[in-house]
């Protein structure tokens, strides 16, 4: 045997094409769609079995392909219809990306300076005279703060031991 490349495609002969009116279109579609319903040899998901093509489109499944082209005939029709959830559910998901993208790196300035005044307290007042007693007062918020965050840390701990032990 001889390693040979790749088959090549098949002839293809293209037709010409000429634009038409969107209600040439609608009627195309309509009649299309209607012949559809009816014989199965129309429909993309056909099978062909020993009596001839067999729809394989139940209620359970319906035809993702033909319920598209309806939605394009009733859009030629005129009828503002909703947004598709597939695709308004790809749009939000692409937005969120490209905020994560956008954002990515960079923090709220308020956000920041407030994270920068608890984790240095005597650097968040103001410039100016510092005396001994301001600097033991920032010391001393700075302590109580961490006490309080060590007690809220606990209190939240100990909510999802009680969440989980309930779930159990």
């Amino acid at each position: 045997m001889s390693a040979q490349g790749p088959s090549p495609l098949p002839p293809t002969t293209i037709l010409s094409t000429k634009p038409i009116s969107q209600s040439a279109a609608h009627d195309f579609l309509a009649a299309y769609l209607d012949r559809a319903n009816t014989d199965p040899a129309l429909q993309p998901n056909a099978v062909i079995s020993e009596r001839g093509p067999v729809s394989r489109t139940t209620a359970a499944a319906p035809n993702l392909i033909l319920h598209n082209l309806k939605r394009v005939q009733a859009g030629l029709a005129g009828e503002v219809l909703g947004r598709d959830l597939t695709v308004a559910k790809l749009e939000t998901e692409t937005q969120t990306e490209e905020q994560a993208n956008t954002t990515e790196g960079w923090v709220d300035k308020e956000k920041w300076q407030q994270e920068d005044e608890e984790e240095n307290p005597a650097d968040a007042i103001e410039d100016g005279p510092q005396d001994q007693d301001v600097q033991e007062d920032a010391a001393v918020d700075k302590e109580e703060r961490k006490r309080r965050k060590k007690e809220r840390r606990l209190a939240e701990k100990r909510a999802k031991a009680k969440g989980a032990e309930e779930e159990e």
